[in-house]
Order: structure tokens, then C-alpha cells, then sequence
């Protein structure tokens, strides 16, 4: 970024460029009369209104930022995705974009703090696989959701640092914006480690937003709690094994009754402030009305209800997380993470049956984004996994096979297609743009010539483009081949480097 100082030179550059040219010509020079001097007091009064003027001009306050960063123009909405790229699965953006026939503009990626080291054989570990997004060929976003797995108090200034010098990598050697949500879902205890401890989380916010804005100051902060349905999802002060602090009981406590439950903000204990947050996140999902782990329709309305303060499961009063939170100057508001769960064990209803009334009402509702005109993101959740229910299935156990994804299915694509085509101008899709070399592979650049006219052989190092420098992969596959594979184009670069500087330093 530039300095004040070099701003204020280029306008002034700028203002006598663009001075018209006066045409001068031929004359006498006037003789010059002495001017008549002001008296001291004359004098005095100038310096003391210019002086009051400097002041006023100080004191004016400047409008504060109505828009949020990255935040799309106008009534424009980012559709984003978060896919599942795991061994099984391993979808991609490219494939992503070709199912819907949009280049979609945000992509989430996910990984843990501290980072794990990247283990060659099981493929687990190591960073998210941002180079998936680069061989989308387009300007998408990347969206980095980071999880504090073992606790607040594992994590160490250097961990923020190093997520911060990952971050800083992907602004200016890939040239992504990126957006980082850290600890997300903080007030639940199925993030056994860090969840339900708020005094923890706004202090932890803190150290890693002064990290991450250090080196990497263009980074979007996404705070992101989960939907206030329920809440507080059947926890107690006991809950955590030894008990909530006093400090977090306090907190938990809002409204002051010496109670923990409904009756309390779902979010407030959590917010470590507007300095700290650019965009409001929120996970919300459909799972079923009576039972979540049986297929129902969704109730009408559902996500216009669930973000304004009425739960649509019986109507009762829940924090209302909209207006809140989104209408704060500067702040954009998006579903972090959202979708419909379809019981794959479950007959009855199909797919289509189940996630259409999602699609239609929380993704390509028109007059949910005329309601609601601060929400400018809905990212999908594109997985398919088994997760804990609170029910039992017709198994007997609690784990239920639940697909959220709407680009699978031929039905539930095509009937997601119908409702998203007549609107896709409400949406803001990304921009298309060349391969990096390092992906593409394209072989050495053609021969140069050095100002003596000798051909230069460049080394193929030069045209490809550094991976991040604190972390040891960015693979987008997990399976030993893709390993190899990436071994070896490393193994080649090395090679091509040492080969094209020898021959550099023969022919100069």
C-alpha cells in the first residue's frame, strides 16, 4: 500500500498533469512595484483564523465504512462452496464449477492449529489444499476455516504467526483475497477442546487477529458461531469436565437470573468486538423437524425465521442473530457454512423432496436477500458424512449418513439449476485466469537473449510460482500417487534450477 506521503506527491503529480496546456506568448515584462506589507496585527488575525480552521478540519468526524470488504456491489450475493476433496470424494472447484456452470467466487479450505505435520502415507495433516483453487482458473476467494482442535492452550504465538506468514503467502504469491475464520462454532461442546469457553475464545480472537493483521493486514476475519435454535444445546456449567469458570459463567449468564439457558444471547459472550470482525458468519442447517435423523420437508420460511429471531421448530424466541449483528457499520453478513441434510438410511422422501424447499427459500430466494439486504454470502456445505444425531436411527445408534450436497444427485442438481439460472444476476461469480505454470506444467519458456546476444536458457524455477514458505504441502489430493506426483515435479524443479544456472553461468 502506498504511504500518505506518496499518495498526496501522485495527486499533486496528477493535479498539474492535468493542468491544459496555456499558450505563451511574447511580452514585456511589467516593471515590479513593492507591494504593500499587512501590519502585525492584520497578521495575527490571519494566523488565528487559519489556525481555527485547521481545528474545525480536524474535528470533523469522518463517515464511518458503510460496506465490508470484499463485499460484492450492490444487491450482489457470493454463492460459496466448501467440498469435500478427502479420499472417496475428492471433488474440486474446477468440477464444482462444471457441474453448476458458474465459476464460483468463494471456496472454503480447512485445516487445524498448531498444524500438523503432513504424513506422506495417510495423507492427513498439513495445510489445506489452497492449490485446488488455483487450478480452478479463476479469481476465486479463499476462504480458510481453522480449527483450534486441542484447545485454546495449545495454541502458541508462533502457531498465529505461522498462520499468518500462510496467509500473507496465499495474498501475494497465489494473489487470493482471503478470508479466515478462526474457532468457528465456538459455544458448542462437540468442539470438545475449545468449544463453551468464551473468556478463552475472545482472548485466543485477539492474539491471532494481532498475528494474522501483522503480517498479512488485507486477511477478512470471519466470526462465526452456530445457529441460536436450541441453544444451549443441552449444556450446563457442568458440562465441561471441572466446570465453566466463574469468569465464563459470568459471561454465559446475560441476562444476570444465576440461570444458563434459553433465556440467554446465543452470541454476545463470544463477540470480541467490531475492531476485531470485518464479516458475521453463521452455521445454520435443516436436519429435520420432529426427528433429525428422518427426512421431512422443511418448514416455510425456515432461514428468514432462524437468522430474525423466531425458531422455525415451534416459533419460540431465539437471539436474533441478524439484526444483531448485520446491521453494523462496515460488517457484511453470510451463512459460513449451511445445507439440508437428507437421511441417506431414510426412505420415504427423496432427496429432491427434501432439498429443494432449501435451495428455493436459502439460496435463491430474491426476497430473502430484499429482507435481509446485509446478507451477501450463503456458502454451501457439499459433503456427504456420518455425524452424531440426538435420535436414534432404525439401527438403534446414533449415527446417522446425512448427504448436504446439491450438486450430486442428476434430480436435485437439475431441479438447484432451474431455481439458480433466472437469478444468476443477483449473484457476483468469479473471474476466469490463467494456470499457474507451476500447475500447469507447460515446460520450459522459450530461450532469451542477454544484452551481449547470447541465448539464455532460464531455469523452469523462474516461471513457477513459490509454494507458501512455512508449510510443507499444499497437495489437493490425499492418495500416494498424487504424492509422487508432486515429488517428482519437485525433484524436477531442483534439477531444471541446477542445469539452467550452470548453463546461464557458461554462456555469460
Amino acid at each position: 500500500m502506498s504511504s500518505v506521503r506518496e499518495m498526496v506527491a501522485s495527486c499533486s503529480t496528477a493535479a498539474v498533469q492535468s493542468q491544459p496546456e496555456r499558450r505563451r506568448t511574447a511580452r514585456a515584462s511589467p516593471s515590479r512595484q513593492p507591494q504593500p506589507q499587512p501590519s502585525p496585527l492584520a497578521r495575527a488575525q490571519a494566523f488565528a483564523l487559519l489556525s481555527l480552521a485547521a481545528l474545525a478540519s480536524l474535528s470533523t468526524p469522518v463517515a464511518a465504512q458503510t460496506t465490508a470488504r470484499f463485499e460484492p456491489p450492490g444487491n450482489q450475493v457470493l454463492f460459496g462452496a466448501w467440498i469435500d476433496t478427502q479420499e472417496g470424494y475428492l471433488d474440486t472447484p474446477s468440477l464444482f464449477n462444471q457441474r453448476i456452470g458458474y465459476n464460483v467466487p468463494v471456496y472454503q479450505i480447512a485445516q487445524e492449529i498448531p498444524l500438523p505435520k503432513y504424513n506422506y502415507t495417510s495423507g492427513a495433516g498439513g495445510a489445506a489444499p489452497e492449490n485446488l483453487i488455483e487450478l480452478s482458473q479463476t479469481d476465486a476467494a479463499v476462504f480458510l476455516t481453522v480449527y483450534p482442535t486441542d484447545g485454546f492452550d495449545a495454541v502458541s504465538d508462533a502457531d498465529f504467526t505461522a498462520l499468518a506468514q500462510q496467509i500473507s503467502d496465499y495474498h501475494t504469491i497465489n494473489n487470493r483475497t482471503v478470508f479466515l475464520r478462526y474457532a468457528p462454532e465456538m459455544q458448542g461442546l462437540w468442539n470438545l477442546l475449545y468449544g463453551m469457553r468464551p473468556t478463552e475464545f475472545v482472548a485466543s480472537w485477539t492474539k491471532m487477529h494481532a498475528a494474522v493483521t501483522a503480517l498479512a493486514p488485507d486477511t477478512i476475519f470471519v466470526w462465526a458461531p452456530n445457529t441460536p435454535q436450541s441453544y444451549p444445546y443441552g449444556q450446563t456449567f457442568t458440562s465441561i469436565p471441572g466446570g465453566s469458570t466463574a469468569a465464563d459463567q459470568t459471561a454465559l449468564d446475560t441476562n444476570g437470573d444465576g440461570a444458563f439457558n434459553s433465556e440467554d444471547d446465543a452470541f454476545s459472550p463470544y463477540y470480541p468486538g467490531d475492531d476485531l470482525v470485518d464479516w458475521i458468519g453463521l452455521s445454520l442447517y435443516y436436519k429435520g423437524t420432529d426427528s433429525d435423523v428422518t427426512n421431512a420437508v422443511q418448514e416455510t420460511n425456515f432461514c428468514a425465521q432462524a437468522i430474525s429471531g423466531t425458531n422455525p421448530n415451534g416459533g419460540a424466541n431465539i437471539t436474533n442473530w441478524y439484526g444483531s449483528y448485520c446491521n453494523k457499520a462496515g460488517k457484511a453478513c453470510m451463512f459460513s457454512e449451511s445445507g439440508a441434510a437428507f437421511h441417506v438410511n431414510d426412505a420415504g422422501v427423496t432427496q429432491a423432496q427434501v432439498q429443494l424447499p432449501w435451495i428455493t427459500s436459502c439460496i435463491t430466494n430474491e426476497a430473502l436477500y430484499d429482507q435481509f439486504p446485509r446478507l451477501k454470502m450463503v456458502m454451501q456445505f457439499e459433503f456427504e458424512k456420518n455425524e452424531t444425531s440426538n435420535d436414534r436411527n432404525a439401527a438403534g445408534n446414533y449415527v446417522d449418513l446425512r448427504d448436504y450436497r446439491i450438486t450430486n444427485d442428476t434430480a436435485v442438481r437439475n431441479e438447484f439449476l432451474s431455481a439458480l439460472n433466472p437469478m444468476a444476476t443477483r449473484f457476483s461469480w468469479a473471474m476466469s485466469r490463467a494456470l499457474p505454470t507451476s500447475i500447469s506444467s507447460a515446460g520450459a519458456p522459450p530461450p532469451q537473449t542477454n544484452s551481449a546476444g547470447s541465448t539464455v536458457v532460464d531455469a523452469i524455477t523462474q516461471t513457477l510460482r513459490a509454494r507458501p514458505t512455512t508449510f510443507p504441502s499444499l497437495f489437493g489430493t490425499t492418495s500416494d500417487g498424487g504424492q509422487r506426483q508432486e515429488v517428482i515435479q519437485l525433484a524436477a524443479l531442483v534439477v531444471s534450477g541446477i542445469v539452467g544456472a550452470l548453463t546461464v553461468m557458461k554462456m555469460l
